[in-house]
């Protein structure tokens, strides 16, 4: 499933289709299957309730994709770009950055000049993080 859509276009990059993204994001969290423990992880494997409890609030915090501008905090001086927001909470919002690597990333509320954070990847991988 693709998430951008190249016949539109806002300040250089190509345009996101808001459904098409948060379509994208509830398949993922339909898909989602509990990751089997590795054999060389250190400690005791998260159980599957912990999972199923995540992806419930992950539900619960979905929202309809709405655009916002954000500088990227791995490259501080870098100019500000539009994200999407596909999810919040009382701590987080959870955006997709439609730059070339096309991943998501967390927005902590609470940081004293919020910036797209470091935290970056799959959104239920983002949302698990937080």
């Amino acid at each position: 499933m693709t998430l951008i859509n190249t016949s539109k276009a806002f300040e250089g990059d190509a345009a996101v289709d808001p459904g098409s993204l948060a379509q994208f994001v509830r398949h993922e969290i339909e898909a989602f299957k509990v990751p089997a423990p590795h054999r060389q992880q250190l400690g005791s494997p998260l159980p599957p309730s912990w999972y199923v409890k995540q992806l419930a609030e992950m539900k619960a915090a979905l929202v309809e994709p709405y655009l916002i501008e954000m500088s990227d905090g791995r490259v501080p001086d870098r100019e500000v770009r539009p994200v999407w927001v596909v999810a919040e909470d009382a701590y987080i919002l959870l955006a997709y950055d439609p730059d070339r690597e096309g991943d998501f990333a967390l927005i902590f509320r609470d940081a004293p000049k919020p910036v797209l954070s470091p935290i970056r990847g799959d959104a239920i991988g983002c949302f698990m993080s937080r």
